[in-house]
């Protein structure tokens, strides 16, 4: 940020003081977009019969509506916005005024509106819904990679049917003067807003809307334009109170994919366009309105951003690229890109790094595949996975940290030269019990295995606490045996244990655990060995789904490939890998002792110990 903007925004902030928090967009932006027309009156050729010096001593504010008025009707595309300016409620119009004086602004002042609207997006309510959606705000990076995976070419038009600021539409029009933009918002003041950003950020000419996306959906009419790209980032966690019905299928609860469809239909026949999603709607379901995208052949890209990369949610946000006229190299394929691990915390914002966009754009445009950052799926492979979008669920290749050490993993690679077995083949998998809330009368007390109850690798049934189970549970189904491998379900921290004994039973699993009950022949251990394994944990990560509780579900794992062993070679490795644990928590207590024992006799000598006794 330049030294003039750091004082205009100060100026701003001061400007902010005098009047009320929800007056703040409606007043000084309208103020900020006269300052620009009188800034730049000679060049642009506006008219105006007042003087700025004039304007500026006005202390009625009929001045200030007379010079709107008359830049409204020589830039009708931005009336709406002029609008909003009201002089009723103004406390102190002299103060205002004062500090707009000393306003200077550039010709594009996308800069200065980028930090204006990010601070004032944390007050503000676009779709009147949950926190999480009224604080969205992408940051400019990610307008700039749309934009450049989007190649928008002269002579065309493009739509955000979800405007707010206007900062798509501008990122865009920046990147090709020849374009024409297009906004609809449902919270009319966001419209104007839109309309006089993009006028100080040097846009010619613009057309903003009023209108809601699910009303057009409910009405069951396609869109009256089309236009040649899409671009939007639609608020995340919109609720229905009923479902919509589209001729690719219902929208329910969650109305993400009423915004994709919206998207598809506002398209030209050989339409592009990007809108970003929750990473939930790639997964969550059987495919409904998903399944028909992608068997449409629609999606192009697939590309998961950082999590927490858009201020106010730390949800994980992915780019669908739509396509309806794919290159022939593209058709009958979706790429993955898995950019998740990218980006830098600072200051509280996750920033992805020039290199990092490059590294998207890359892989993109040359189409690359290398199973770590991305891939290239067929169709046919997407739908034999229940059409499942995750790029971390098809990318087999990453670094980790693991009890050998770092480790570069290639899960293809293993199953390419290892003949393997499914795990159902060789378990049975069971889930854990939720237990019952407060408001539940009939409920049964019962010994219930919880995350804490797993350290080190060790169940300890002595730390396993007593909850309340509805009486209507099945609770033998989670009963644990000797010879049963638990497995974390919920939660960063991945835990395994194996159940070596039982005393003062039963005990049962939590919801937090999957239990496995090997075959006869399957060693416990070897079950250990594998999930303790980079590849194991490996497979793991890669079906856990969300980002700040990660939920392992119990058929997502029924087809984890394990190596196909003899029973007896099953019972040497187990064994094997019981005695390298047991060597190593020996060796351990062994050394703590040692450290224990020299640390004492060094207290001794500098006469510290004469100052504390051991308690054991």
């Amino acid at each position: 940020m330049d030294n003039n903007n750091g004082k205009t925004l100060y100026t701003l902030d001061k400007m902010r003081g005098v009047l009320n928090t929800e007056q703040n967009d409606r007043i000084i932006v309208p103020l900020l977009a006269l300052r620009y027309a009188y800034a730049y009156q000679k060049e642009d050729d506006f008219q105006f019969s007042i003087s700025w010096e004039e304007l500026c001593s006005d202390r009625t504010g009929d001045k200030i509506i007379c010079a709107m008025n008359e830049l409204a009707i020589q830039k009708p595309w931005i009336e709406q916005g002029l609008k909003l300016f009201e002089v009723e409620g103004i406390r102190n119009l002299d103060s205002l005024l004062y500090e707009l004086r000393k306003v200077e602004l550039a010709k594009d002042n996308r800069e200065l509106l980028e930090i204006y609207f990010s601070l004032s997006a944390k007050n503000r309510s676009k779709y009147g819904v949950s926190n999480e959606a009224k604080k969205l705000y992408e940051p400019k990076e990610v307008n700039e990679l749309a934009v450049k995976l989007l190649d928008i070419k002269s002579d065309s038009s493009v739509y955000d049917f979800h405007a707010g600021y206007g900062r798509p539409l501008v990122e865009a029009a920046r990147s090709n003067s020849n374009i024409s933009v297009y906004g609809m918002d449902a919270n009319p003041e966001l419209v104007g807003i839109a309309e006089l950003s993009a006028f100080m950020c040097g846009l010619q000419q613009g057309d903003f809307q009023q209108g809601d996306v699910f009303n057009v959906l409910r009405n069951e009419v396609g869109s009256e334009r089309k236009f040649d790209y899409v671009i939007s980032h639609p608020p995340l966690g919109i609720k229905l109170n009923e479902g919509i019905h589209t001729k690719y299928g219902e929208i329910r609860r969650d109305g993400t994919l009423g915004f994709v469809v919206h998207a598809l239909e506002s398209l030209k026949e050989e339409g592009k366009g990007i809108v970003t999603v929750s990473n939930g709607v790639l997964f969550q379901g059987s495919g409904g309105i998903r399944k028909e995208l992608i068997d449409n052949d629609w999606i192009d890209a697939v590309i998961t951003l950082p999590a927490g990369i858009f201020t106010g949610s730390g949800l994980s946000i992915t780019m669908l690229v739509i396509n309806k006229k794919k290159a022939p190299e593209r058709k009958g394929k979706v790429q993955v890109i898995d950019a998740s691990s990218f980006g830098e915390r600072k200051r509280g914002a996750v920033i992805m790094s020039s290199s990092e966009l490059d590294q998207i754009k890359d892989s993109y445009f040359n189409y690359k595949e290398d199973n770590k950052l991305c891939r290239i799926l067929d169709i046919s492979e997407i739908s034999q996975n229940k059409y499942n979008l995750l790029p971390g669920f098809y990318l087999q290749m990453e670094d980790a940290s693991s009890l050998i050490g770092e480790v570069q993993i290639d899960r293809s690679a293993f199953e390419k030269n290892q003949e393997t077995i499914k795990l159902k083949d060789m378990v049975r998998i069971y889930r854990g019990l939720n237990t019952a809330s407060g408001l539940d009368t009939d409920t049964l007390n019962a010994k219930v295995i919880q995350l804490a109850d797993v350290q080190d690798g060790s169940l300890h049934l002595e730390t396993v606490g007593t909850y309340g189970l509805k009486l209507s549970t099945k609770e033998e189904e989670a009963e644990i045996q000797v010879g049963d491998v638990l497995l974390t379900s919920r939660g960063i921290a991945m835990k395994c244990a194996v159940v070596t004994e039982i005393t003062n039973g039963p005990y049962y699993l939590s919801a937090n655990f999957i239990g496995l009950r090997p075959s006869q022949g399957v060693n416990p251990y070897f079950l250990l060995t594998f999930f303790e394994s980079p590849i194991g944990e490996s497979y793991i990560r890669s079906l856990r789904k969300g980002v700040t509780l990660p939920i392992l579900n119990r058929n997502d794992i029924e087809d984890i490939p394990i190596p196909n062993l003899t029973s007896e070679e099953m019972e040497q490795i187990g064994n094997q890998y019981k005695k390298v644990l047991s060597d190593y928590t020996e060796a351990k207590i062994a050394a703590e002792h040692m450290q224990v024992s020299q640390l004492e006799q060094i207290y001794r000598k500098m006469g510290i110990s004469k100052g504390y006794k051991r308690k054991d």
